[in-house]
């Protein structure tokens, strides 16, 4: 829809009134919002902390515009204590009101009459002692709004403003408009005023998957989209609205807060240590897989983004219980129970809060109620363990630097995302079973990495001097660092370097540009023994790549490449060439340090191509990186992805059992058990271990301890087993 210049002049509309902009004044609450009792809510381990960070379990139900004729408030509220939640989240919305709101524009739902749902809810969630988060959506308003108020909305490079795409009577609304700083802060402060919150909290916002593309008046004055600078002014206006939402949270009680929708993995639109030194509680968006070809380890893989910029303070991953994924989609529908466990199990293991989430309330909850029935036997077991939950530190050797500048801005030549890059390097990890932490490209002062022995860049095309200085350090201090095609490239805006900017710390030099193939991928021919070509026997030569970087260096390569050649028709496949001396890898010891650089897309083509030879040649060479130490290793059969954590009983070990035909494509629909996993785990000195507890299992296990080494056995895994130390 497009209006003119004279239909916006002729067009009326109301204003928001003061009061609601202003500082809230206590309103007489409605019939429904009645609350006769209220309960603190229930003590959590970790009682020093903010109320926020000893969250354990998060429910939701996201009301849809008939609920207030159908929903059972007290079968709700039940539902949700009877899963021993800490909060739940109420919708507000922002879109459809779902209590007597008086903001213009908020418009109420048509089936509310004269009830308040949200202000229901609230009271019996109080009631049981339970956290009300009151759930907003800012990014989408009704057409009636767009004569009286243009200025809130976004537009096309035509000035037409933009639909959303499934109803056509929204519109998406601009974070750079006073929609955000005024309309948004009015209906906050309307539910301060009317309820007993303790949280705000926005869906829809920051936006998910890409910077938002806007050509209304005030995002013309901003640099071009998609572009670096304006990504930093982008994120300038999320940290200002933040603490804009969290102080308007705080005129209600100083314990309370703001916090939004984030996730999005390494591609989160805000730069994320600029927002976690504002934000105190992170949400992962991160609902589940659907039938695409998506790892099993979504959910760990974002846990290890947050907890990266987070450390220990407050993460929570949304799990739908409903089916997720894209086209078609059914949103009150249950997902199979075996998917929806795995995605809770890694929310635990990876340092996150479950929250449970469905769509629609209805009668009964739901036409198919399925979903319940999950959530209280998954749920109930957490429950049981909470302490072992409360982590203190992660225990790991080896840090993976995630680029969000690269994910963000870097096209890689040739085909697949920047994603596939971290895919092809964590199914090695995971392969390996290594115990890794992601790090922040903003974070790499030696002060923070100094506690990791190997550093991996899966292809950081984009890397500032200051960086690229911080890795040297961090090699000068004994830190072994692998890297790989067009690592450091790039600076920090997207200029070309001739070289990498660490090509002095590998010793090689750019001689060209990328080499693209002619359909076919390059060989890397053995030139040497070394660890990394261990077990390739009877071979002198191994896939290399797709895409490389040409590169020269001094001494001879451990790998050199073979140019890509015709592949059909067979009497034309063969080497035309012979031997180069171009290195496909660079193996090198500097001091304590061990520097490994691949000139090929290595990690992209080993998860593209599914080639074992890429997995044993990045396994191999995470191994002589680490010089095959670890603080923990796990011994046995079986895809597993691990986790360590010290917490305040002593240690657990996480291990998520991914052996299932169904790892990479559509849901699990039955789990697959793997037998004995023998663990050797290290401890800090003067540590002793007193028992052994299998949490899944719910028994205890034998254990020997000889100083520092400890070691036992886990008997089964099913889809998860956390073993938990006493010490």
């Amino acid at each position: 829809m497009r209006f003119t210049r004279r239909q916006f002049l002729v067009a009326s509309g109301a204003a928001i009134p003061a009061r609601l902009l202003a500082a809230p004044t206590p309103v007489t609450p409605s019939r429904d919002a009645a609350v006769s009792a209220t309960i603190a809510p229930r003590p959590t381990p970790g009682s020093s902390l903010p109320w926020h960070q000893r969250l354990r379990r998060v429910g939701q139900v996201n009301f849809n515009e008939r609920d207030p004729l159908t929903l059972d408030v007290e079968a709700w509220a039940d539902y949700w204590a009877s899963l021993q939640v800490d909060a739940v989240l109420v919708s507000v919305t922002g879109i459809l009101a779902f209590y007597p709101s008086d903001v213009p524009f908020h418009r109420r739902s048509k089936f509310l009459g004269d009830r308040d749902l949200f202000g229901a809810c609230t009271a019996a969630a109080k009631k049981r002692g339970l956290r009300v988060v009151a759930r907003m959506s800012p990014d989408l308003a009704w057409d009636d709004a767009l004569a009286p108020h243009p200025e809130w909305f976004m537009r096309d490079a035509q000035g037409g403003f933009l639909a959303h795409n499934e109803e056509p009577h929204l519109y998406r609304t601009c974070m750079f408009s006073p929609y955000f700083t005024e309309h948004t802060v009015a209906i906050m402060r309307e539910i301060n005023a009317r309820y007993d919150v303790d949280a705000l909290y926005t869906n829809g916002w920051p936006p998910l998957g890409s910077l938002p593309v806007c050509s209304c008046d005030a995002c013309r004055k901003l640099a071009p989209p998609n572009t670096v600078e304006y990504w930093e002014q982008f994120t300038d206006r999320c940290v200002e609205l933040w603490k804009l939402y969290d102080g308007v949270a705080k005129e209600k009680k100083p314990d309370n807060l703001y916090y939004a929708n984030l996730g999005g993995g390494i591609r989160a639109t805000p730069n994320l240590v600029r927002l976690a030194a504002t934000c105190e509680w992170f949400n992962c968006d991160n609902q589940g897989r659907g039938g695409d070809a998506t790892p099993i380890w979504g959910a760990a893989q974002q846990g290890r983004v947050a907890t990266a910029v987070m450390k220990n303070r407050t993460i929570t991953n949304v799990i739908g219980a409903y089916s997720t994924g894209g086209s078609p989609r059914w949103r009150n529908s249950a997902k199979s129970r075996e998917e929806s466990e795995i995605w809770m199990d890694e929310i635990a293991a990876s340092g996150m809060t479950i929250w449970y989430h469905w769509a629609g309330a209805q009668a009964g909850l739901g036409e198919d109620q399925r979903w319940q029935e999950i959530g209280r036997r998954y749920l109930d077991w957490h429950a049981r363990h909470d302490r072992h939950y409360v982590r203190r530190r992660s225990i790991a050797n080896i840090g993976v630097v995630m680029g969000q500048r690269t994910h963000l801005f870097h096209t890689p030549p040739g085909e697949g995302r920047m994603a596939e890059f971290v895919d092809g390097l964590y199914s090695a990890l995971l392969e390996g079973r290594h115990f890794f932490d992601f790090v922040h490209e903003d974070e790499l002062a030696l002060e923070n990495i100094r506690r990791y022995s190997v550093l991996l860049l899966p292809n950081i095309a984009w890397l500032s001097d200051r960086q690229c200085q911080q890795l040297r350090d961090y090699v000068a201090a004994g830190g072994s660092l692998m890297a790989s095609f067009e690592t450091a490239l790039f600076d920090e805006t997207g200029r070309r370097r001739a070289n990498s900017g660490l090509a002095d710390l590998f010793n090689i030099e750019s001689v060209g540009p990328v080499a693209a193939p002619n359909g076919n991928g390059f060989y890397a021919r053995i030139e040497q023994p070394h660890e990394i070509v261990r077990g390739f026997d009877h071979t002198n030569w191994l896939p290399g790549g797709f895409y490389r970087v040409p590169i020269k260096a001094a001494g001879p390569p451990v790998l050199s490449v073979v140019p890509a050649y015709t592949a059909y028709p067979p009497e034309l496949s063969y080497d035309p060439v012979g031997k180069t001396d171009g290195p496909a890898v660079i193996a090198r010891e500097q001091g304590n340090a061990r520097l490994l650089y691949f000139a090929g897309d290595v990690e992209r083509t080993a998860w593209r191509s599914g080639n074992t030879d890429f997995s044993r040649l990045l396994r191999n060479s995470i191994a002589w990186l680490t010089r095959g130490s670890s603080p923990v290793t796990v011994m046995g059969d079986g895809v597993v992805e691990c986790f360590a954590w010290e917490t305040e009983p002593g240690f657990a070990l996480h291990v998520l059992n991914y052996t299932n035909p169904n790892m990479h494509r559509g849901w699990l629909r039955q789990f697959y058990p793997i037998g004995e996993q023998r663990v050797r785990m290290e401890l800090p000195a003067g540590r002793r271990v007193t028992r052994i507890e299998l949490l899944r299992s719910e028994r205890d296990v034998p254990f020997r301890q000889t100083g520092a080494t400890i070691e036992f056995t886990l008997p089964q895994v099913v889809d998860y087993e956390v073993a938990a130390l006493y010490a």
